[in-house]
């Protein structure tokens, strides 16, 4: 009996520290909280974030207080309906609010800044919010949230992939950026990112648009010890609530 309760015990925690040493990861463009009616629906992203279960999330066109989305903090509003802590990155003032990328944790928020993106004249401004977050197990980390330059020509896009690798170069803590890269795999700037990150959804399919999605914009990229891994990599089948689908994974952590 003993041996059986030692046996229980081990297992348990062997499942405890499993648990803690995985970080599930979900990027969304949320495209203003607009649905694929056009209509605003807040409580459609927070059900996809909610039944995802993650513990980061990188969310890209998120309105807050402006006219068009009736003057809704947006990103708070999804922080209230997923009980995650958040960060705003604003990247313009827009409408009579910001716009920007945001950030969801389950961890709290240990700091955080906005990163100013490299854009040319006349073009629409670009952010990208970083925070530092404690994990279980006393780990620290990066978390960033970006959305790159929409246009054809891909010159900002690998201007802002090395600024993005150039600033997270310096980091002493090991990284996580996700986002809309508004770049497929085989790109210039892609491949720029993966010199310094891995993409750990190079596998998981395209996600744009979200009603017959066949292109993949979104990625989550990882920069850490090599024991780190991603895994489980997937693009979740949501067709309604924004025109890209979420994108999700799993990160097993040293």
């Amino acid at each position: 009996m003993k041996k059986l309760f030692i046996a229980a015990a081990a297992l348990i925690l062997g499942f405890k520290a499993s648990a803690q040493n995985k970080i599930t990861v979900l990027t969304y463009n949320t495209h203003h909280g607009a649905n694929m009616k056009n209509e605003i629906d807040l409580a459609a992203i927070a059900k996809v974030i909610n039944n995802a279960h993650p513990d980061l999330v990188a969310l890209q066109e998120v309105d807050s207080v402006t006219s068009r989305t009736g003057k809704i903090d947006q990103l708070k509003e999804l922080a209230r309906l997923t009980g995650m802590y958040c960060y705003f990155g604003r990247s313009m003032w827009y409408d009579g609010g910001g716009y920007g990328t945001g950030i969801l944790s389950k961890y709290p928020i240990k700091s955080a800044q906005t990163l100013q993106m490299a854009v040319g004249d006349g073009k629409e401004p670009r952010a990208t919010g970083i925070i530092t977050v404690e994990l279980p197990g006393k780990k620290m980390i990066q978390f960033a949230s970006t959305h790159l330059d929409v246009e054809d020509e891909d010159t900002w896009r690998l201007q802002e992939a090395k600024q993005l690798i150039n600033f997270f170069s310096k980091s002493k803590y090991p990284v996580i950026i996700a986002g809309d890269f508004n770049a497929e795999p085989n790109t210039t700037e892609i491949g720029e990112f993966t010199k310094f990150f891995t993409d750990i959804t190079a596998n998981a399919g395209p996600s744009f648009p979200s009603d017959k999605p066949s292109i993949k914009l979104d990625y989550i990229m990882i920069h850490a010890p090599k024991t780190w891994k991603g895994g489980n990599a997937q693009v979740i089948d949501e067709r309604i609530a924004s025109d890209h689908r979420p994108v999700m994974a799993d990160i097993q952590t040293k």
